[in-house]
């Protein structure tokens, strides 16, 4: 059997696309999985997944300086057939792992010289020259690897220039629970994910806004973390008194959360690289029934085009969009709710990647064994 390290300094051990997809995909197929983390939670053993715990970093500057070192040396300890890490900050990781020899892949889940232009953290004078001086060591690295593997349409068309690049799509692992509902209530509107400017927190208090000048029983459900200036903001706004801040929710929590809103909203900024579509939130709305109100701007629009699983608007413009919602009935939410469950379920389960996912590997370690 070929012994495989996923390797990650950056994401939780139960991330969704590291651990539940791709590292147990493997482990189902008879590959002996390793998965290296840095959270500080110590090693343990689940679903016949060794996870390896190198140690937490104490910020994120110790992070990027020292826990890739920690990393590597716990990579070259497991002398596995091959490796598949998950960071940016782990590319020096894998040019070395390459240089002596071993099978590397670069899973890219983002485009990141994109968003290091919206990183807040870093000084705004110094965020085109930093982007550009990583893409630039990005595709010197990529073209290093063995493959890469990128989660969206649009990466894979910029990649495939460097590497061999497959596309193994962010899509649902496996059919969410039973998500009918007794009525369709578009009054409850909710979001799931990350909660940034960037990722439209504003744009979603502002149409709530707009929706209660319409009709005051509309509430708004957030779930996700938020960084503390962005809750200070979100509590300042207008809005807040008709949002419910859920926290950060387990997977069940947000299935259950799916199965109480019928409007799932995705009004991100036209930022970094959030013109592309394929986000798992979207596709989890869609299991789930819910209606997607969505940007008019990238793929966006190609992908409603096709797909009619909602509406896409002007996220910069609440007014509309709650004028839009406003005379949704209960009979359109219902006929959302049957397409878009049934357009899901044909075209993007997880099982469809997870064959792409085993095809690169055994032509990988197939070439390794001759």
């Amino acid at each position: 059997m070929y012994k495989i390290a996923h390797l990650t300094s950056v994401h939780q051990r139960y991330d969704a696309r590291i651990f539940f997809k791709e590292c147990l995909s493997l482990a189902n197929n008879g590959y002996v999985v390793n998965l290296i983390v840095a959270d500080g939670k110590g090693s343990e053993t689940k679903d016949r997944i060794s996870i390896l715990d190198v140690g937490a970093s104490t910020g994120r500057m110790d992070r990027i300086l020292n826990s890739s070192g920690r990393v590597y040396k716990k990579a070259l300890e497991l002398d596995a057939d091959l490796y598949h890490f998950h960071d940016p900050e782990l590319i020096p990781v894998g040019l070395k792992l390459k240089k002596l020899g071993y099978r590397v892949v670069f899973d890219i889940h983002e485009n990141t010289d994109m968003q290091i232009l919206i990183k807040e953290w870093i000084p705004f004078y110094i965020r085109r020259l930093a982007s550009r001086i990583y893409n630039i060591f990005e595709v010197f690295a990529c073209r290093k690897f063995d493959a890469l593997i990128v989660p969206q349409v649009s990466m894979q068309k910029k990649f495939c220039q460097f590497s061999r690049c497959e596309l193994v799509a962010n899509f649902p692992n496996g059919l969410i629970g039973s998500c009918e509902r007794k009525r369709h209530n578009k009054h409850n509107l909710f979001y799931a994910g990350g909660l940034s400017k960037a990722r439209g927190l504003h744009n979603m208090l502002d149409l709530i806004v707009a929706l209660n000048e319409l009709d005051s029983e509309y509430r708004l459900k957030l779930a996700g973390p938020i960084s503390k200036v962005d809750m200070i903001d979100m509590q300042a706004h207008k809005g807040w008194h008709s949002v419910d801040y859920l926290g950060v929710l387990n997977k069940d929590q947000v299935y259950s959360e799916y199965r109480k809103n019928s409007i799932g909203l995705i009004l991100f900024n036209n930022a970094g690289q959030y013109h592309m579509s394929y986000a798992l939130k979207l596709f989890e709305y869609m299991q789930c029934g819910m209606t997607v109100i969505m940007p008019n701007f990238g793929e966006w629009t190609e992908f409603n085009k096709k797909f009619r699983v909602g509406y896409n608007v002007d996220v910069t413009s609440p007014a509309q969009t709650a004028v839009l919602i406003f005379s949704l009935n209960e009979e359109r939410l219902a006929s959302f709710a049957n397409h878009n469950h049934a357009v899901s379920k044909l075209h993007f389960l997880w099982a469809t990647q997870e064959k792409t996912l085993l095809s690169l590997y055994g032509e990988l370690l197939n070439d390794k064994k001759v």
